[in-house]
């Protein structure tokens, strides 16, 4: 009587395996679909210059410009439609800054242009493409008679435009995608080479459960510089709470940022603090800064609006991180383990109950020989 029953058991656990097998196949099928959409029929766009230094391997994808007060240089660069469908570009020069995180970040051709970008002017400023077509734009960088010795950075953005048709069923409509590219224009002026930053504060703050430190940090030199260190943090008796590591991306000169160093393990409670900034940064330069801030009751309770605190990366919001497509594919594949273990639970019940019923059937003589009980019923029969 069990075989039947053993075979009922697998034929449907092998039919919820290949249920969640399915279900997980459509949805891999249905997403790959989506990102083969996104990636075709769009025009993708791209800049480089049209001639290079051999010497300076960078120049191959942006320029380096050595270049004096009050003169003019005219350049040439090529804008690229690598995409699967021909498109419309509009091209921008823009100023560039520091970003928040460090590195280097390209501003709107909406916003102010006081740098670079109010230097160079482009030729053509609008571009159709055919796919895999390629053009070359001319145009001008003429530097003013008075700027500030050392690097100055702005580029040159194009923004392209794709719309795209979608069907539903009320009709038509139209889903606009931009894309965008920006090539850096580096300009450098004839003067003193200085590396210096300086640190003007500690501000707390964080969001969504996710405790933060913002350092105010100013590039005064006139170079570019990189570095790295840490932000030490102890209480009131001096005991260490908080060694958080900073690692500064390209930091532009004349630039101010606010560096988000995460509060690690333990958050923050309400309270008076000491910060301890250490950073090595550009040929050797050392920034050793110490200042003292305060957490407040409100500050806490703007960033733990969900509950008790608790330090980034706790676990708290692991699932709320998570992209749907990855929660369905984790419960998936929890429902598989979750039915391969009862399987496996079920075959050693089973085979424990058929032990259990052998044994139930040997004489209590110790002999190793089952009864057989159709025969001891003939035999009374008999």
């Amino acid at each position: 009587m069990e075989m039947p029953v053993t075979f009922f058991y697998n034929k449907h656990f092998l039919r919820s395996v290949m249920i969640v097998l399915t279900l997980a196949a459509l949805m891999v099928s249905m997403l790959s679909s989506v990102a083969a959409h996104a990636a075709g029929g769009k025009a993708l766009f791209s800049l480089q210059p049209a001639v290079y230094d051999s010497s300076n391997p960078v120049t191959k994808s942006y320029f380096v410009l050595n270049l004096k007060p009050s003169t003019t240089t005219s350049l040439s660069f090529r804008v690229i439609n690598s995409g699967t469908a021909a498109g419309a570009v509009n091209l921008y020069a823009v100023d560039a800054t520091t970003s928040q995180n460090s590195g280097t970040a390209f501003r709107s051709h909406t916003e102010p242009r006081t740098d670079v970008g109010s230097w160079i002017t482009l030729h053509t400023s609008h571009l159709t493409l055919a796919a895999g077509q390629s053009q070359t734009v001319l145009f001008t960088v003429t530097v003013p008679a008075n700027v500030r010795p050392g690097q100055h950075l702005g580029g040159i953005r194009a923004e392209g435009e794709d719309a795209q048709q979608s069907t539903t069923q009320n009709g038509h409509f139209q889903i606009k995608v931009y894309n965008q590219f920006a090539m850096a224009v580096q300009v450098n002026m004839p003067g003193p080479a200085i590396e210096q930053l300086n640190a003007t504060g500690i501000l707390p703050g964080g969001a969504n459960d996710y405790q933060k430190l913002q350092v105010q940090l100013s590039n005064i030199g006139t170079v570019m510089v990189k570095g790295n260190g840490s932000l030490q943090v102890a209480d009131v008796y001096g005991r260490l709470l908080q060694n958080v590591p900073i690692n500064l991306d390209t930091f532009l000169p004349n630039t101010s940022i606010s560096y988000p160093a995460a509060v690690q393990k333990k958050a923050l409670a309400p309270g008076d603090y000491q910060a301890t900034l250490d950073l090595t940064y550009g040929h050797s330069h050392v920034l050793h800064y110490v200042t003292k801030f305060t957490i407040t009751q409100d500050q806490v309770n703007q960033v733990f609006s969900n509950g008790p605190l608790q330090a980034p990366g706790s676990g708290s919001n692991f699932l709320n991180s998570m992209p749907l497509w990855q929660i369905i594919l984790v419960a998936l594949a929890a429902i598989i383990v979750l039915l391969m273990g009862g399987q496996k639970l079920y075959g050693l019940v089973s085979a424990r109950r058929r032990k259990q019923t052998r044994n139930s059937l040997l004489p209590k003589d110790g002999s190793n020989q089952p009864i057989d009980i159709a025969k001891k019923k003939r035999d009374k029969i008999a």
